[in-house]
């Protein structure tokens, strides 16, 4: 499964003032990929997930699967993971992740396998039946990614998968995520962690307030990034520098 943006642009409305948050946006995300989505706070990086998901329609631009406009049977086949967590708080972890497997079509006996083995290797099956309100953070986060998954999507959007987990919740995490990425699933996550986009992703996407900057690996953006420097020193500046220079000699 594949996805294609083109060219998307949104702006916001606060009374008569405009925000612009998204501007002219091309990216693309390939079967099997990992993508690093990195941006400070206000980049237009939910923005851009939520337009991907449906949840929000662009202003200008496409969004295409597999060479089709997005609709609502090709989002079905995407995990979408938004940074405002939102499972149930005082439901049971295990319950609610088959209810919310047979939301998206999957069978009640096939959603409770996926479930069982994707919170083993995420590595909370002891918390199979505790309500969601009694987990910490980390494990909170988890239980999310598994939501994600259980309907096995080929492809997932993943809005800060990372906040407030600790080193071994990451590892376990990113454990899960590669396992995904082999077996062809696409993946755009976002994060502040430059060392852990660093190590995961396949390319790299840094967009600055809602304009792309810069799409390429890890390695193509660092020789970017070491790009000669060219200094232009102003008259009357340049002038005095020239006759200090003079002097030297």
């Amino acid at each position: 499964m594949n996805l294609d943006i083109q060219k998307v642009s949104k702006t916001f409305y606060a009374g008569k003032t405009s925000i612009p948050a998204l501007n002219q946006v091309s990216l693309s995300l390939n079967s099997g990929e990992i993508l690093g989505f990195v941006g400070a706070n206000g980049a237009g990086k939910s923005t851009l997930m939520r337009i991907i998901m449906g949840v929000l329609d662009p202003d200008a631009g496409n969004i295409m699967i597999d060479d089709q406009p997005a609709n609502i049977e090709a989002r079905k086949k995407i995990g979408y993971m938004p940074s405002e967590r939102g499972l149930y708080p005082k439901m049971k972890v295990r319950e609610q992740l088959i209810w919310l497997g047979e939301l998206k079509g999957v069978s009640k006996t096939e959603a409770a396998s996926e479930v069982d083995e994707l919170m083993g290797l995420l590595e909370i099956d002891e918390y199979k039946n505790s309500q969601l309100e009694t987990l910490s953070t980390g494990n909170a986060q988890r239980v999310q990614l598994v939501a994600a998954l259980v309907a096995k999507p080929q492809m997932l959007i993943l809005d800060e998968p990372f906040s407030g987990l600790d080193p071994l919740a990451v590892r376990t995490m990113t454990s899960v995520l590669k396992r995904s990425a082999d077996q062809g699933v696409g993946i755009m996550f976002s994060s502040h962690q430059l060392e852990l986009i660093d190590q995961m992703s396949d390319r790299v996407a840094i967009i600055k307030l809602g304009q792309m900057q810069i799409v390429g690996t890890p390695d193509e953006l660092r020789k970017a990034a070491h790009a000669p420097l060219t200094v232009t020193v102003p008259t009357p500046l340049a002038d005095i520098f020239g006759e200090l220079i003079k002097e030297e000699k």
